[in-house]
Protein backbone atom coordinates (compact mmCIF):
# COMPACT_ATOMS: atom_id res chain seq x y z
CA UNK A 1 0.00 0.00 0.00
CA UNK A 2 3.02 2.61 1.30
CA UNK A 3 4.65 1.67 -2.05
CA UNK A 4 1.75 2.32 -3.94
CA UNK A 5 0.93 5.41 -2.31
CA UNK A 6 4.59 6.73 -2.93
CA UNK A 7 4.28 5.44 -6.66
CA UNK A 8 1.08 7.40 -7.70
CA UNK A 9 1.31 10.18 -5.64
CA UNK A 10 0.37 12.64 -8.10
CA UNK A 11 -3.41 12.53 -9.71
CA UNK A 12 -3.07 11.04 -13.18
CA UNK A 13 -5.32 14.36 -14.64
CA UNK A 14 -2.27 16.65 -12.83
CA UNK A 15 -0.08 14.01 -14.86
CA UNK A 16 -1.83 14.58 -17.83
CA UNK A 17 -2.57 18.24 -17.94
CA UNK A 18 1.07 18.92 -17.59
CA UNK A 19 2.41 16.22 -19.57
CA UNK A 20 -0.33 18.13 -22.69
CA UNK A 21 1.28 21.30 -21.68
CA UNK A 22 4.84 20.08 -22.48
CA UNK A 23 3.44 18.45 -25.83
CA UNK A 24 2.15 21.33 -27.11
CA UNK A 25 4.43 24.15 -25.97
CA UNK A 26 7.04 21.55 -27.93
CA UNK A 27 5.85 23.39 -30.97
CA UNK A 28 7.87 26.53 -29.34
CA UNK A 29 10.98 26.95 -30.48
CA UNK A 30 13.58 28.58 -28.35
CA UNK A 31 17.43 27.53 -29.50
CA UNK A 32 18.84 26.09 -32.74
CA UNK A 33 21.13 22.97 -32.18
CA UNK A 34 24.29 23.47 -34.03
CA UNK A 35 25.17 21.12 -36.52
CA UNK A 36 22.21 19.62 -36.15
CA UNK A 37 19.73 21.47 -38.09
CA UNK A 38 17.08 20.86 -34.77
CA UNK A 39 15.80 23.24 -32.11
CA UNK A 40 15.73 23.17 -28.43
CA UNK A 41 11.91 23.88 -27.44
CA UNK A 42 10.54 26.47 -25.17
CA UNK A 43 9.54 22.83 -23.49
CA UNK A 44 12.91 22.58 -21.94
CA UNK A 45 11.81 24.99 -19.22
CA UNK A 46 8.42 22.99 -18.23
CA UNK A 47 10.35 19.33 -17.87
CA UNK A 48 12.35 20.08 -15.29
CA UNK A 49 9.18 21.23 -13.72
CA UNK A 50 7.43 17.72 -13.19
CA UNK A 51 9.79 16.43 -11.39
CA UNK A 52 10.16 19.44 -9.08
CA UNK A 53 6.31 19.52 -8.46
CA UNK A 54 5.23 16.02 -9.01
CA UNK A 55 8.10 13.64 -7.65
CA UNK A 56 10.59 11.93 -9.68
CA UNK A 57 8.82 8.77 -10.72
CA UNK A 58 5.02 10.70 -11.25
CA UNK A 59 7.41 13.75 -12.93
CA UNK A 60 9.43 11.36 -15.04
CA UNK A 61 6.32 9.69 -15.73
CA UNK A 62 4.79 13.16 -16.89
CA UNK A 63 7.64 13.92 -19.17
CA UNK A 64 8.10 11.09 -20.67
CA UNK A 65 4.85 11.25 -22.24
CA UNK A 66 4.77 14.65 -22.88
CA UNK A 67 8.14 14.59 -24.94
CA UNK A 68 6.85 11.64 -26.61
CA UNK A 69 3.95 13.60 -27.92
CA UNK A 70 5.94 16.28 -28.44
CA UNK A 71 8.03 14.77 -30.48
CA UNK A 72 5.25 13.57 -32.66
CA UNK A 73 3.66 16.80 -33.58
CA UNK A 74 7.17 18.45 -33.47
CA UNK A 75 9.60 16.57 -35.55
CA UNK A 76 11.86 19.20 -35.92
CA UNK A 77 13.27 19.50 -32.37
CA UNK A 78 13.83 15.45 -32.69
CA UNK A 79 17.85 14.82 -32.51
CA UNK A 80 17.93 11.07 -31.60
CA UNK A 81 15.18 9.25 -32.90
CA UNK A 82 11.67 7.54 -31.74
CA UNK A 83 14.03 7.58 -28.09
CA UNK A 84 14.63 10.85 -27.84
CA UNK A 85 12.01 11.13 -24.68
CA UNK A 86 14.62 9.62 -22.67
CA UNK A 87 16.56 12.48 -22.27
CA UNK A 88 13.99 14.80 -20.51
CA UNK A 89 12.38 11.80 -18.98
CA UNK A 90 15.92 11.59 -16.93
CA UNK A 91 15.83 15.84 -16.88
CA UNK A 92 12.88 15.37 -14.80
CA UNK A 93 13.67 12.33 -13.06
CA UNK A 94 16.91 13.75 -11.78
CA UNK A 95 14.94 17.01 -10.44
CA UNK A 96 12.47 15.47 -8.78
CA UNK A 97 15.10 13.88 -6.88
CA UNK A 98 16.69 17.00 -5.88
CA UNK A 99 13.02 18.44 -4.78
CA UNK A 100 12.95 15.44 -2.36
CA UNK A 101 15.93 16.62 -0.99
CA UNK A 102 18.37 13.72 -2.21
CA UNK A 103 20.35 15.96 -4.41
CA UNK A 104 23.11 12.91 -4.43
CA UNK A 105 21.16 11.28 -7.39
CA UNK A 106 21.98 13.68 -10.06
CA UNK A 107 24.82 14.27 -8.75
CA UNK A 108 26.10 10.82 -8.88
CA UNK A 109 24.10 10.44 -13.03
CA UNK A 110 26.20 13.46 -13.44
CA UNK A 111 29.56 11.92 -12.50
CA UNK A 112 28.87 8.19 -13.78
CA UNK A 113 28.21 10.27 -17.30
CA UNK A 114 30.93 12.08 -17.12
CA UNK A 115 33.49 8.89 -16.52
CA UNK A 116 32.35 7.53 -19.57
CA UNK A 117 32.68 10.33 -21.49
CA UNK A 118 35.89 10.11 -20.96
CA UNK A 119 35.81 6.43 -22.02
CA UNK A 120 35.81 6.75 -25.13
CA UNK A 121 38.78 8.44 -27.26
CA UNK A 122 36.55 11.30 -29.18
CA UNK A 123 35.42 12.15 -25.78
CA UNK A 124 38.59 12.91 -24.46
CA UNK A 125 40.05 14.83 -27.63
CA UNK A 126 36.88 17.02 -26.64
CA UNK A 127 37.89 17.00 -23.08
CA UNK A 128 36.00 20.48 -22.52
CA UNK A 129 32.40 19.41 -23.14
CA UNK A 130 32.20 18.12 -19.08
CA UNK A 131 33.08 21.96 -18.27
CA UNK A 132 29.69 22.72 -18.70
CA UNK A 133 28.31 20.08 -16.42
CA UNK A 134 30.21 21.49 -13.40
CA UNK A 135 27.16 23.66 -13.61
CA UNK A 136 25.02 20.94 -12.57
CA UNK A 137 27.65 19.91 -9.78
CA UNK A 138 27.89 23.50 -8.35
CA UNK A 139 23.88 23.22 -8.11
CA UNK A 140 23.60 20.29 -6.34
CA UNK A 141 26.29 20.87 -4.50
CA UNK A 142 24.63 23.97 -3.08
CA UNK A 143 21.37 22.70 -2.73
CA UNK A 144 22.75 19.72 -0.70
CA UNK A 145 24.59 21.92 1.55
CA UNK A 146 22.70 24.87 1.55
CA UNK A 147 19.30 24.72 -0.11
CA UNK A 148 17.82 21.07 0.96
CA UNK A 149 14.68 23.75 2.59
CA UNK A 150 14.35 26.48 0.06
CA UNK A 151 11.72 24.41 -1.88
CA UNK A 152 9.56 24.33 1.41
CA UNK A 153 9.99 27.63 2.37
CA UNK A 154 7.68 30.53 2.29
CA UNK A 155 10.74 32.98 1.68
CA UNK A 156 10.02 33.98 -1.99
CA UNK A 157 13.64 34.29 -3.28
CA UNK A 158 15.11 31.20 -1.60
CA UNK A 159 11.77 29.15 -3.33
CA UNK A 160 13.03 30.73 -6.51
CA UNK A 161 16.93 29.48 -5.98
CA UNK A 162 15.55 26.70 -4.94
CA UNK A 163 13.72 26.21 -7.83
CA UNK A 164 16.47 27.19 -10.21
CA UNK A 165 18.97 24.48 -8.29
CA UNK A 166 16.97 21.61 -8.83
CA UNK A 167 15.72 22.68 -12.32
CA UNK A 168 19.74 23.15 -13.24
CA UNK A 169 20.51 19.95 -11.89
CA UNK A 170 17.98 18.42 -14.07
CA UNK A 171 19.35 20.28 -17.56
CA UNK A 172 22.85 19.36 -17.37
CA UNK A 173 21.42 16.12 -16.80
CA UNK A 174 19.32 15.80 -19.70
CA UNK A 175 22.67 17.97 -21.76
CA UNK A 176 25.09 15.10 -19.99
CA UNK A 177 22.88 12.64 -21.42
CA UNK A 178 22.21 13.92 -24.59
CA UNK A 179 25.81 15.00 -25.46
CA UNK A 180 27.01 11.42 -24.28
CA UNK A 181 24.18 10.37 -26.99
CA UNK A 182 25.41 12.54 -30.17
CA UNK A 183 29.03 11.89 -29.24
CA UNK A 184 28.01 8.06 -30.12
CA UNK A 185 25.55 8.29 -32.50
CA UNK A 186 26.94 11.22 -34.50
CA UNK A 187 30.49 11.54 -33.80
CA UNK A 188 30.30 15.27 -34.12
CA UNK A 189 33.54 16.95 -35.53
CA UNK A 190 35.52 18.78 -32.85
CA UNK A 191 34.56 22.16 -34.14
CA UNK A 192 30.85 21.42 -33.66
CA UNK A 193 31.62 20.62 -30.12
CA UNK A 194 33.39 24.00 -29.79
CA UNK A 195 30.50 25.68 -31.62
CA UNK A 196 28.37 24.75 -28.51
CA UNK A 197 30.51 25.00 -25.82
CA UNK A 198 29.83 29.12 -25.19
CA UNK A 199 26.21 28.36 -25.88
CA UNK A 200 25.23 25.56 -23.88
CA UNK A 201 25.87 27.10 -20.59
CA UNK A 202 23.62 29.99 -21.39
CA UNK A 203 20.59 27.77 -22.57
CA UNK A 204 20.84 25.84 -19.67
CA UNK A 205 20.72 28.74 -17.23
CA UNK A 206 17.70 30.36 -19.42
CA UNK A 207 15.51 27.18 -18.94
CA UNK A 208 16.59 26.86 -15.50
CA UNK A 209 15.39 30.67 -15.17
CA UNK A 210 12.28 29.83 -16.85
CA UNK A 211 11.45 26.68 -14.89
CA UNK A 212 12.12 29.25 -11.44
CA UNK A 213 9.76 32.09 -12.64
CA UNK A 214 6.82 29.79 -13.82
CA UNK A 215 7.17 27.40 -10.75
CA UNK A 216 7.17 29.48 -8.12
CA UNK A 217 3.79 31.00 -8.63
CA UNK A 218 2.57 26.85 -8.96
CA UNK A 219 4.49 26.01 -5.93
CA UNK A 220 2.95 28.79 -3.97
CA UNK A 221 -0.86 28.67 -5.46
CA UNK A 222 -1.20 24.86 -6.40
CA UNK A 223 -1.50 24.05 -2.56
CA UNK A 224 -3.88 26.75 -1.75
CA UNK A 225 -6.36 25.39 -4.14
CA UNK A 226 -5.75 21.43 -2.78
CA UNK A 227 -3.22 20.37 -4.98
CA UNK A 228 -0.29 19.49 -3.44
CA UNK A 229 3.39 19.73 -5.27
CA UNK A 230 7.19 20.39 -4.70
CA UNK A 231 8.10 19.01 -0.90
CA UNK A 232 4.70 19.84 0.67
CA UNK A 233 3.69 16.66 -1.65
CA UNK A 234 6.69 15.02 -0.56
CA UNK A 235 6.11 15.96 3.41
CA UNK A 236 2.58 15.33 3.24
CA UNK A 237 3.18 11.26 1.62
CA UNK A 238 5.76 10.45 4.55
CA UNK A 239 3.90 11.98 7.22
CA UNK A 240 0.95 9.57 5.77
CA UNK A 241 2.96 6.56 5.41
CA UNK A 242 4.57 7.23 9.52
CA UNK A 243 0.68 7.34 10.28
CA UNK A 244 -0.20 4.13 8.28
Amino acid sequence: MNKRRSVLSTHPAVIAVWAAVIAVVTLVPAFPMIGTGATFSVSAALVPLAGILFGPIPGAICAAIGAFIGQLIAPHTVFFGPLSFLIPTLNALCAGFAMQKKWYVPLAVILVLSLTWFAFPLGRSVWFVPLIWTLGIIAGLVGWLAGSDWLSTDNRAKLVAGIFLAAMCGTIVDHSFGSLWALIMFRLPREVWLAVLPLAPMERTLFSIGAAIIGTPLLIGLPQIGVMVGQKLYEEETLEEEVI
